[in-house]
């Protein structure tokens, strides 16, 4: 199923390897995944985010405050695919979501990317089942409709390289921010807090057919969490240091999750 990211033939799986016909050679790191980043393929050293990032995110999620999203995403998994289906977590983080939606739904083939390498080896840990590389969802190691489906869940996409990739008649399960999710956060950061514009992904080979809310109040109670979860959005990295710091002094905080979850079926 996997592609040589360099001469684009089909890897096979030789002992502790994936190797192509043409001789070249990708290793399975210790932890269970393939590094299939080419060097021209990076815009640093080491792209994605950073091990400590990663480990911050992995503390908040391990603590539920998504579990009701990841649920969802398990259950629109199941409702669209059928055992030998092939899937791909396009943007796989730590692996979080990717876990219980492969516990719930046993019969599917598991691939999962991240442009982050620490971020492979969390995710390749947890789900030793699916097979985990660290590549660009810009240029996906995938033969044309080589898949059934993917989910994305707030990261970058392609919509030329998902159509590419997915079969006609497959899915994308994707995940944006609906428009009051952490609003109550953005009412302490800014002055003037604003809603988000609610919106899918634009993918024109593709319809929308389910269009899914996932809307509860998160309980922080602990300033770890507060920060882990704002350092976690966009919005950190475009405000103010002084504004920034109105939110990352709270020990305790309740604040809305407010997702949208939209499923797209490939229709050319």
């Amino acid at each position: 199923m996997l592609k040589c990211p360099k001469c684009f033939n089909d890897l096979k799986k030789v002992n502790n390897s994936y190797v192509c016909v043409n001789n070249h050679c990708y290793d399975i790191a210790k932890e269970g995944y393939v590094n299939l980043m080419l060097a021209n393929m990076k815009h640093s050293k080491e792209p994605g985010d950073s091990v400590e990032s990663l480990r911050s995110r992995e503390a908040f999620l391990n603590k539920g405050h998504y579990q009701k999203l990841a649920e969802k995403l398990s259950e629109l998994v199941g409702k669209y695919f059928k055992n030998n289906d092939s899937f791909l977590d396009a943007g796989c983080g730590t692996g979080y979501y990717l876990e219980l939606v492969r516990k719930n739904n046993p019969g599917l083939n598991y691939y999962a990317v991240d442009i982050a390498k620490k971020g492979v080896a969390m995710c390749a840990k947890k789900n030793r089942e699916a097979i985990c590389f660290v590549g660009n969802v810009f240029h996906l190691p995938f033969g044309e409709e080589a898949l059934d489906g993917l989910m994305s869940v707030f990261c970058p996409y392609s919509a030329e390289e998902f159509s590419r990739i997915i079969k006609k008649g497959g899915y994308v399960i994707a995940v944006t921010p609906g428009k009051d999710h952490l609003l109550e956060m953005k009412t302490i950061v800014y002055d003037e807090p604003y809603l988000n514009a609610e919106e899918g992904y634009k993918l024109p080979d593709f319809e929308l057919v389910e269009s899914v809310k996932v809307t509860y109040l998160m309980h922080l109670e602990e300033n770890a969490d507060i920060e882990t979860l704002w350092r976690m959005t966009p919005y950190f990295h475009t405000t103010s240091k002084e504004n920034n710091e109105r939110l990352l002094g709270l020990d305790k905080l309740d604040s809305k999750a407010d997702f949208l979850v939209s499923v797209y079926r490939k229709v050319r």
